[in-house]
């Protein structure tokens, strides 16, 4: 937190995030300062500017010439820029991932349960658990003492929430099915209410133990997991609610709007 609060005033009205390298005594800086300026002075001029923030942390006598060389033994290891082209191919890149894993989700859910309104509802349990984390991580950006950014180690959270998600979906799913076949003739309304309070223990049981495991993980491990881990924390939690909240009265909506108009034909 120092460092990041030495390293405020030199690159102000841009974003600074700076990560402690665990079991060493090496720090990751990012910056989005002058991102879109593709000028080969940029570099030199972010680089004075780590040098006049850090100045008082660094070996005693080191020059700005010393610091920009890239070695171990000196001050800046390595350095690389992420240009607006290679951010353009990861957001394109993640956006198909999303899609195509909902699309492959949608099939999976219709072709198990012949019933196109557990599809509806399994998506909207998903894209609310992934918007409320988008939104989550949009509004803490700047101000929890950990690297916010919205990477490829957020995808891949994402990505393994939705995972996590349907899973969790499917079961409860596979209990309204079965109540289904054993009570033909009960209101479908019924059947889901009953479906989830019979799923409700072992769906508490999995997500706290998950959720145990997630916050000594939190906790314990390095910086460099933790916005990873923070993103599955929050999508354990939401993603468990979303499937009693939003899967299953999606479903129950989607069937009864399908029934009704199947009647009135």
């Amino acid at each position: 937190m120092k460092l990041q609060e030495a390293l405020a005033p030199e690159f102000e009205g841009a974003s600074v995030s700076v990560i402690t390298i665990e079991n060493s005594n090496q720090v990751r800086i990012s910056t989005n300062y002058k991102i879109d300026n593709e000028d080969a002075s940029v570099d030199k001029e972010i680089t004075d500017k780590l040098f006049n923030a850090l100045k008082p942390y660094l070996r005693e006598g080191m020059t700005a010439e010393e610091f920009s060389t890239t070695d171990a033994n000196q001050g800046i290891i390595s350095s690389q820029k992420v240009g607006p082209t290679v951010a353009d191919d990861m957001r394109t890149g993640a956006i198909i991932a999303v899609i195509l894993s909902l699309i492959a989700m949608f099939l999976y859910i219709l072709i198990r349960f012949h019933n196109v309104a557990f599809s509806f509802g399994a998506l909207a349990a998903v894209a609310f658990t992934a918007f409320s984390i988008i939104g989550v991580y949009s509004i803490s950006w700047g101000w929890l003492p950990f690297a916010m950014e919205i990477d490829q180690n957020f995808i891949a959270a994402i990505l393994t929430i939705i995972g996590y998600q349907i899973n969790d979906t499917v079961v409860v799913f596979d209990r309204v099915r079965e109540n289904v076949g054993l009570y033909p003739k009960q209101d479908f309304f019924t059947t889901i209410n009953k479906s989830i309070n019979s799923t409700l223990g072992r769906t508490v049981m999995t997500s706290g133990t998950t959720l145990l495991v997630l916050l000594c993980i939190f906790i314990l491990g390095g910086d460099a997991i933790r916005s990873f881990v923070f993103a599955m924390l929050l999508g354990v939690i939401v993603g468990t609610l979303a499937t009693m909240f939003v899967a299953a009265p999606v479903a129950y909506l989607t069937d009864a709007r399908r029934k009704a108009k199947k009647a009135s034909k």
